[in-house]
């Protein structure tokens, strides 16, 4: 992977600009010099001279114990994961000669990974696992700031607030839980000025997204899972499904109701018992609906006033539907993006149920010929984030054409196609 330099963030002039900057901090008047340098960069300053005082005391980082370090490794989110980082960053950054972090809200580190030569350089400055690298330990740096302000940060050379940083570049982006917004990690690049590339940013965004879609649609454990809200049902992505009473309290439905709703939603005109039967239980299941229909009937009349279960055949009536549903309309109108947006994960994907089964393989390659036929390139590079796709080398060459050749997907393009192929064969 090659990467091409940042001229501002690296650029001779401006590291000079920031240099003379941190020596005029001790002075009686360093407001005007900080407003030559990045604001992002002097405010991450400003907050860290209250934690650490002058800008030329080296600091280093506070570390965890080695077992705290494997109990925090092992209870954390981040840890199912790190697949997906290691094929989408991971493999591309060493190869560039960079190193890969992934570190918890709190700031420390939990894995460091990519190229050897750079991780025994990094070790002398106190980037290993278990460090903690936030602005509280070590001032100003990419992976620290990005989760004090929660935005993606890129810091360059002297712009760390720590001397002993100031050989290395970094960028790093937090991740989210999908489910309120709060973070949750950070992952972050780091080595020469190729970390800061036009590049970096673009790369960490991918990963991130690729885990936040993991999470989502329940394929990896999840901080905390997604609410749904509103009128309408969701039950795709593997969220656990609920339904919101008259009273305004929420209500879990069970694995078997998901089903039963998802494919009577589907299967708009009704089905009667043993077709219902067939598509929860498969054949021969030797079981019976009734009883799982009867308490469902009565879910729904607590907490869903206006909708109602009917039978002969079974149907719903009322304001009901699932996001397979609404994305299969989508689909039917030519509206992909609308598609992906309610389809923003696979259909139940914990469910074995032949009915579920079916709709799942149904839905996944309408919306898979649906962006591969009609998409742009961004409907097409939201469909590539999604865990199916990672390995789909006929999409990724399709976004390839697509993109244009300054843009900065194509290094994450190139690479995905490079090792599909070479997996191929």
């Amino acid at each position: 992977m090659t990467l091409s330099l940042s001229g501002h963030l690296s650029g001779a002039a401006y590291q000079r600009v920031v240099e003379r900057a941190r020596g005029e901090l001790a002075g009686p008047d360093h407001r005007g010099m900080l407003g030559q340098i990045r604001a992002e960069v002097a405010e991450s300053w400003r907050r860290s001279l209250v934690v650490h005082g002058g800008l030329g005391k080296p600091l280093e980082p506070r570390l965890v114990t080695d077992s705290d370090l494997r109990e925090v490794r092992q209870g954390h989110p981040l840890a199912p994961v790190l697949p997906i980082i290691r094929r989408l960053l991971v493999e591309p950054a060493a190869d560039a000669s960079l190193i890969v972090a992934v570190g918890n809200a709190e700031g420390h580190l939990l894995w460091v990974e990519g190229d050897d030569q750079a991780r025994r350089r990094a070790d002398a400055m106190g980037f290993v696992p278990g460090a903690d690298w936030s602005e509280a330990s070590m001032g100003t740096s990419a992976p620290g700031t990005a989760l004090y302000s929660g935005r993606p940060v890129q810091v360059s050379r002297a712009e760390h607030f720590n001397p002993v940083v100031h050989p290395w570049s970094c960028s790093a982006v937090p991740l989210r839980d999908p489910a309120d917004g709060r973070i949750v990690g950070v992952i972050d690049l780091t080595g020469g000025d190729e970390a800061i590339s036009p590049l970096a940013l673009p790369l960490l965004k991918a990963a991130a997204e690729a885990v936040h879609s993991a999470w989502r649609e329940h394929l990896l454990p999840s901080p905390v899972p997604a609410p749904v809200r509103g009128s309408i049902l969701h039950v795709t992505g593997g969220l656990p499904p609920r339904l919101a009473g008259s009273d305004g309290a929420w209500r879990e439905i069970p694995g078997k109701h998901a089903e039963i709703l998802t494919l009577l939603t589907w299967h708009g005109a009704g089905l009667d018992g043993a077709e219902l039967e067939e598509l929860v239980y498969g054949y021969d299941a030797g079981t019976t609906l009734r009883a799982e229909v009867h308490r469902l009937r009565r879910a729904l009349e607590a907490g869903v006033p206006g909708v109602a279960l009917r039978a002969r055949p079974y149907r719903l009536e009322g304001a009901l539907a699932t996001d397979a549903v609404l994305a299969r309309e989508a689909l039917r109108r030519g509206e992909v993006s609308v598609a992906l947006g309610h389809a923003a994960g696979s259909v139940l994907p914990r469910s074995e149920a032949p009915g579920i089964v079916e709709i799942r393989h149904h839905l996944g390659l309408a919306l898979r010929e649906a962006v591969l036929e009609d998409a742009g390139i961004e409907d097409l590079w939201t469909y590539l984030a999604r865990p199916e796709a990672v390995g789909d080398l006929e999409l990724w060459m399709t976004a390839l054409k697509m993109l244009p050749v300054d843009s900065p997907r194509r290094a994450l393009a190139v690479s995905t196609v490079e090792r599909l192929e070479a997996e191929a064969h």
